[in-house]
């Protein structure tokens, strides 16, 4: 008579195994689901967002020397007005140019595999542009990510992502980065 009774909770474990499976394939499905729906969303307001002005060619940016930085003059030669040092808030002589402004940041989040704290990380190593990254040196981007604790992390393609942002070229940028995932070429 034990026997039928086995076979019954047998088949009542397995019935339950079965549907606690089932659950948490739909529970995981459920999860893809709305991650999918949440990255949509932001690939939308990122496009939707105006596009910032290029940046400006590399020669503007580089600032002038510093007068500390200028080569001294030799003994009986009057130093050139621009190594002379001017007053605090008193205004460039004529014929001086100005030193140029700070470029403002770019937003390197738009590049594909670049998060806000990749952006940080770059950023400490003086890299806050789509210019400067597009002339950023691979093993010196990569080095700074392994210090950061992402040694898995491969920057290949951000420089080429890069340069073509910085030249306002975000047609090209997206169809680039459709065939990306994670910054890598699939």
């Amino acid at each position: 008579m034990k026997a039928p009774v086995l076979a019954s909770n047998f088949w009542t474990t397995v019935l339950w195994l079965v549907i606690i499976i089932l659950l948490i394939l739909l529970v995981l499905y459920l999860v893809w689901l709305f991650t999918r729906k949440r990255r949509k969303e932001e690939v939308g307001r990122a496009e939707a967002a105006p596009t910032p002005a290029p940046a400006p060619p590399a020669e503007a940016v580089r600032p002038a020397a510093a007068p500390a930085e200028a080569a001294p003059a030799p003994a009986g030669v009057a130093a050139p007005a621009e190594a002379i040092a001017a007053p605090a808030g008193a205004p460039a002589p004529a014929g001086v140019a100005a030193a140029p402004a700070e470029v403002p940041p770019d937003d390197l989040t738009r590049i594909e595999g670049i998060g806000p704290k990749v952006a940080k990380v770059l950023a400490s190593i003086g890299i806050t542009t789509f210019q400067a990254l597009a002339e950023a040196d691979y093993s010196r981007v990569k080095q700074a990510l392994v210090d950061a604790g992402w040694p898995y992390m491969d920057p290949a393609s951000w420089m080429e992502q890069a340069k073509l942002a910085a030249e306002g070229r975000w047609e090209e940028l997206a169809l680039l980065q459709e065939r990306l995932k994670g910054g890598r070429r699939q």
